[in-house]
């Protein structure tokens, strides 16, 4: 295997440049006061901490996570059912149910984002076609909708992946013991699928809880999230500071969550402590 070493290198080339050398670059700019980025008129400070966790940005924060929470329990009613049926269905009419789901992802997620907000102005599509006067575009009920449509397929293909490969014979076999397709559903699907749920959350909450065009584009610059204010920060060039400690503490918040995850469901221990904990509960009746 060692031979093949080599073959990683440009790889971890591309990582250090790309990944590495900007977070380095990140870790300082949050210790410093700068002006842009000219480092020779840079002087060390903390004061970049006190402006980070001032009140306002903290409650910008809490929306945000308000908004990610949201838009993941909206993802989960409609994806779980979604990724169910899918699962239930032949293998060509799934893969051709899979691509239609897919391909909206293949276009540039500005473009969506930039029709499904002229589907809600008032003078938009509904109004020309069906002669129906909404406006919508600008609200928060946009905000969300514009999230689900973008991230519900993160939701449903991790979920789907999980279900495609539950052995039928589990199911069968609770059929044969007299349960319900009510209860095989709640003592066997359900907590067979809660890996594919919980890595759906992640790849949902996540980009919700950071997303910035989204909120930009759909409220019109009404909303601010915390996304937003990063986004601010480095686009005025004279708070790259604070918008690098920003980043860095959703950095650091992102790899908790995914690491909180991995811990719960390595080798399936979310599943072990689910089933135990059903257990006791049958057994304590």
């Amino acid at each position: 295997m060692k031979r093949f070493r080599m073959l990683a290198l440009p790889y971890s080339v591309w990582m250090v440049i790309l990944v590495v050398f900007p977070l380095l670059i990140m870790v300082a700019l949050a210790f410093l006061d700068i002006q842009g980025l000219d480092f020779s008129t840079a002087t060390f400070t903390f004061s970049n901490f006190k402006a980070t966790f001032d009140k306002t940005y903290f409650e910008v924060f809490l929306r945000s996570m308000g908004y990610a929470f949201i838009t993941t329990i909206i993802c989960i009613v409609i994806g779980y059912p979604i990724a169910y049926i899918i699962s239930k269905l032949k293998p060509t009419v799934s893969f051709i149910v899979l691509l239609l789901f897919i391909l909206p992802m293949w276009t540039n997620m500005l473009l969506r984002i930039q029709s499904l907000n002229m589907l809600l102005l008032p003078e938009g599509f509904m109004k020309n076609v069906f002669g129906i006067s909404i406006n919508l575009s600008g609200s928060t009920f946009s905000v969300i909708l514009a999230m689900v449509v973008v991230y519900l397929p993160f939701m449903i293909f991790p979920i789907y992946s999980v279900l495609e490969k539950q052995d039928p014979l589990l199911i069968e076999a609770s059929q044969d013991l007299g349960a319900s397709e009510f209860k095989t559903f709640r003592k066997v699907t359900l907590p067979l699928s809660l890996k594919g749920v919980a890595s759906g959350v992640i790849m949902v909450f996540l980009p919700a809880a950071t997303s910035f065009t989204i909120p930009e584009i759909m409220s019109r610059g009404k909303l601010v999230l915390i996304g937003t204010i990063i986004e601010q920060k480095f686009k005025s060039g004279s708070n790259y500071g604070t918008g690098s400690l920003m980043s860095l503490f959703l950095i650091a918040f992102i790899f908790i969550a995914i690491f909180i995850s991995n811990k719960l469901d390595k080798e399936g221990a979310t599943l072990i402590w689910w089933l135990r904990f059903q257990q006791e509960k049958n057994l304590s009746k």
